[in-house]
């Protein structure tokens, strides 16, 4: 089972994973915000900026609706991954979005989206401080 948190200050639902992006050498940590919203994950501009990814090398652009409004986008094949301690890493080969660099939105954090999250089940109770994940599927799953 997958543990999240909600953040101290705003309440928001958390989990922590790993964003690995080959064409860029990356493997980092992100906390994502679980949002049952987002048809897709997101990287946020700051996340990407704190990973070193060059926005000169991204293609793909796309537009994404959200509250803030429109924002521009680039598309790149990315595997998320999820680890329960002890027992398995889950990983998740998606086509990843990563915001384009807008000072407006530099608050936004990554999001992680419904192509990940509906291969799970939730347990959102924000009154115990319980979120959980059962994961039902997976593109990868290793035990530990």
């Amino acid at each position: 089972m997958l543990t999240g948190r909600f953040g101290e200050t705003t309440g928001r639902p958390y989990l922590e994973g790993r964003v690995i992006v080959p064409r860029f050498g990356i493997d980092a940590d992100v906390s994502f915000l679980v949002d049952t919203g987002a048809d897709t994950s997101l990287l946020s501009s700051t996340d990407a900026f704190d990973m070193g990814i060059d926005y000169s090398l991204l293609t793909g652009e796309t537009e994404s609706v959200g509250t803030a409004g429109v924002a521009t986008n680039f598309t790149e094949p990315a595997s998320l991954v999820f680890i329960d301690p002890g027992n398995y890493v889950y990983v998740y080969h998606v086509d990843l979005e990563i915001a384009s660099p807008n000072p407006d939105l530099m608050y936004i954090p990554s999001l992680l989206g419904r192509e990940v999250i509906d291969r799970w089940r939730m347990v959102y109770d924000r009154p115990k401080s319980t979120l959980s994940f059962t994961v039902r599927s997976a593109d990868l799953t290793l035990r530990i």
